[in-house]
C-alpha cells in the first residue's frame, strides 16, 4: 500500500518491479482499448502481428533496414563532427554569431531546401545524407551552445587556478568536461534523424529504405502494414537510443553519478 502510495505522490522513488508492474498495467489498458475500438480504418493488434509476420518475410526488407540504419549512421557522424567544430569555435568571439545563425535555422522546412541540396549534391544518397545533416545540425548547435554556455564560471576559474592557459581551460573543461553532454545531444538527434527518415527517403526512393517502404503502404491504404512499419521503426529507435545511452555510460561513468532518482 505505502509503494501505491508513493506512485502517486510526487518526487519519489519507487521500487523497479513497481515500475514493471505500472508498465504491464498500462500496456494491458492500451491493447483494451485498442481492442474495444470499432473504427474499420484502425487495425486490430492480430492484424499488425500477421502484417509483421508478413513484413519479416519479405526478401527486401532486411536490405531495406540495413539501408536506412547506414544512411541514419553516416548522416550522424558528418552531424556530430560539424556541429562539434562549430559548437566548440564558439569559445572565440569571432565564430559566435556564426553559432547563433545556424542555430536559427532550425525553423526552416526541409521540403523548401530540398531543391537547393538537389543542386549542390551529387546523386540521390547524397541529397538524403545532406538533408538529414542539415535537419540534425541546427538542433545539435542549439542543444551544445546553450550547454557550453550553462558552464559555472567557478569551473573555469578552478581551471585558471591550476595554471591552465585559456586553450587548456577549453581542452579540460569545455571538450573532455562535457563529454556525457554530447553523447546526450547525440541520443536526441540520432531520435530526430531517424524521424526525418521517411521524408528523406520520400524524397529519393533510388535506394530504397524502410521509410520508402512505409511511403508505399501508405498510398495503397495498407493500414495494417503501415502500423506494422511504425512498429518496427519504433523498435529499432528504441533500440539505437539504449546502445547510445550504454556508451555513454561506459565513456563517461561519472555521468550517472548525480541522478537523484532512477
Amino acid at each position: 500500500m505505502k509503494e501505491l502510495i508513493k506512485v502517486f505522490t510526487p518526487n519519489q522513488a519507487v521500487k523497479k518491479s513497481t515500475i514493471a508492474g505500472i508498465v504491464v498495467f498500462q500496456i494491458v489498458l492500451v491493447l483494451l482499448l485498442w481492442i474495444k475500438t470499432s473504427s474499420p480504418l484502425f487495425p486490430k493488434p492480430w492484424e499488425i502481428v500477421k502484417a509483421l509476420q508478413n513484413l519479416f518475410m519479405r526478401d527486401e526488407f532486411g536490405a531495406d533496414l540495413a539501408s536506412s540504419i547506414r544512411l541514419s549512421l553516416e548522416a550522424m557522424v558528418d552531424t556530430v563532427i560539424i556541429s562539434l567544430l562549430i559548437s566548440y569555435a564558439t569559445v572565440l568571439p569571432f565564430f559566435r554569431p556564426l553559432a547563433f545563425l545556424i542555430s536559427k535555422f532550425r525553423f526552416l522546412t526541409l521540403v523548401g531546401l530540398s531543391f537547393v541540396f538537389t543542386i549542390i549534391t551529387h546523386g540521390g544518397h547524397d541529397l538524403k545524407v545532406w538533408l538529414l545533416v542539415f535537419g540534425m545540425t541546427v538542433f545539435f548547435v542549439t542543444s551544445m551552445v546553450a550547454a557550453l554556455k550553462s558552464i559555472d564560471k567557478l569551473e573555469y576559474n578552478h581551471a585558471r587556478t591550476l595554471k591552465l592557459n585559456e586553450w587548456e581551460v577549453t581542452r579540460e573543461i569545455i571538450v573532455f568536461g562535457r563529454l556525457d553532454v554530447v553523447f546526450e545531444v547525440i541520443r536526441q538527434n540520432f531520435a530526430i534523424s531517424w524521424m526525418m527518415l521517411t521524408l528523406v527517403e520520400g524524397i529519393s526512393r533510388s535506394e530504397g529504405g524502410i521509410g520508402t517502404m512505409l511511403l508505399n503502404q501508405n498510398k495503397h491504404l495498407n493500414l495494417d502494414s503501415v502500423f506494422a512499419i511504425q512498429i518496427v521503426i519504433l523498435a529499432v529507435g528504441i533500440t539505437q537510443d539504449y546502445i547510445f545511452g550504454i556508451l555513454k555510460v561506459i565513456v563517461c561513468p561519472y555521468s550517472t553519478l548525480s541522478l537523484e532518482k532512477k
